[in-house]
């Protein structure tokens, strides 16, 4: 499962990224997540960890800028969200990240 879109289903991507202003590796988010704040912008799992569980995938989704998504980690799929992400050429630059400059 690949995954693609904005903090409604990021699970940690922003962490990695130096000049992100948006994170959510603090409390109170993943107050309800078993491995406490992670990244994902709710109290708990998001939809895409929800659907994961339904399609049986044996762990979370690793967040493609985390330096140790390689290898077998990324057999059953990568999250690439990112929250305050879109689809606009403006809209990183509120968020200090330009996806056209960054994709090499």
């Amino acid at each position: 499962m690949f995954v693609f879109g904005s903090s409604l289903v990021d699970n940690g991507n922003n962490n990695f990224l130096g000049n992100s202003l948006a994170k959510a590796n603090y409390l109170p988010y993943g107050v309800d997540f078993p491995l406490g704040p992670s990244g994902r912008f709710t109290n708990g799992k998001n939809v895409v960890d929800l659907l994961g569980e339904k399609l049986r995938l044996p762990s979370f989704l690793p967040a493609f800028a985390d330096p140790l998504t390689k290898g077998s980690r990324i057999v059953h799929g990568v999250n690439y969200a990112s929250g305050a992400s879109g689809i606009l050429d403006n809209t990183g630059s509120i968020a200090s990240f330009d996806y056209n400059k960054n994709a090499d």
